[in-house]
């Protein structure tokens, strides 16, 4: 046989291998089941308590891509007829005041892996991207990576009630083990969280602070120089033991120890926490309101440069007392 009949059977195996691959493509595109994977994340979302409007769905040759995520937690219960439009897209959605300040997610994109069987996930968001994965192998192992995520980004600053900067930096790696129930416990997850934050920066708003037995003090944040936040927490068991939590800027200086225990929902895990404050002398002159709540609490025994407070409850509803 000829080279020249050879060459013809190459070039026409491969416009077959080619058309075969637009064709795939092609039907992918027209029956890839945008509308079920959107009920599936809204509908899920919404168990959580929060609210989730996806701009766009597309498919990918390796996964899904949702892009101008808005993720919000509304102050009631979604009724149905605002569930309902969220799962479509459709109609006009309820402003800021039912669905809640949202934190914009620029795009997440979700592929099947295959070693271990699980999940990757890519989402860029705030200025930096946050990867991470799942694996269903036996126990769930989920893990999660920030890196350079901007606090002034994403509509974070309204999302929270206060005007942030600075960049956030940390990464979350649990195994879950599975039980008796389907779903995985995060009661009895073992793992490790690491905190690397840096040039951190409250330019002002509102927060509540917890002040007392569950009650929170609305207040007016002055400008506050948190600086650098670094920690390592490890957990076994659902049980988290501070290895190091500091907080350390140009106006204020926090050292934290003590356990986390974990629940079953994140909101309901128990902060068991000694924390020991430090005013800069004129930071404390201009903090005023912030500064005075701060003076109430007593000196540390071992070193009385510093107040001495306990932090307890959930995290959903945290107390913040005197240290006895």
């Amino acid at each position: 046989m000829s080279s020249d009949t050879k060459l013809a059977r190459w070039k026409i195996i491969l416009g077959y291998g080619a058309f075969a691959l637009v064709a795939f493509i092609l039907c992918l595109l027209i029956t890839f089941p945008y509308d079920t994977v959107r009920t599936r994340l809204v509908s899920e979302a919404a168990q959580a308590g929060l609210a989730v409007r996806i701009g766009s769905l597309r498919p990918g040759l390796a996964g899904v891509t949702a892009t101008n995520v808005r993720v919000s937690k509304p102050p009631q219960p979604l009724s149905a007829e605002t569930l309902a439009m969220l799962v479509s897209g459709e109609g006009t959605l309820p402003g800021a005041a039912e669905l809640g300040e949202a934190v914009v997610i620029d795009s997440v994109a979700v592929r099947p892996t295959l070693f271990p069987p699980g999940l990757a996930i890519r989402a860029n968001a705030l200025g930096g991207t946050v990867a991470g994965s799942m694996g269903w192998l036996g126990d769930m192992k989920v893990r999660a990576e920030l890196d350079g995520l901007k606090a002034s980004g994403g509509n974070l600053p309204a999302f929270l009630g206060m005007d942030l900067d600075g960049e956030l930096n940390g990464v979350l790696a649990l195994t879950l083990p599975k039980g008796k129930s389907p779903e995985p416990d995060l009661s009895q997850a073992n793992g490790e969280l690491t905190l690397d934050s840096q040039g951190l920066i409250i330019k002002g708003g509102k927060a509540s602070i917890p002040m007392g037995g569950g009650n929170s003090m609305p207040m007016e944040l002055p400008q506050v120089a948190l600086g650098a936040l670094v920690g390592r927490i490890n957990f076994e068991k659902g049980l988290g033991t501070v290895q190091e939590l500091r907080l350390k800027g140009e106006d204020v200086e926090a050292l934290a120890t003590g356990t986390l225990k974990l629940g079953k929902r994140l909101e309901y895990s128990e902060p068991a926490m000694d924390v020991n404050l430090r005013l800069d002398p004129e930071a404390q002159k201009r903090l005023g309101l912030l500064a005075a709540g701060i003076t109430i609490f007593p000196p540390d025994k071992k070193d009385p440069s510093f107040r001495a407070a306990r932090l307890g409850g959930f995290l959903n509803r945290p107390t913040f007392l005197p240290r006895r």
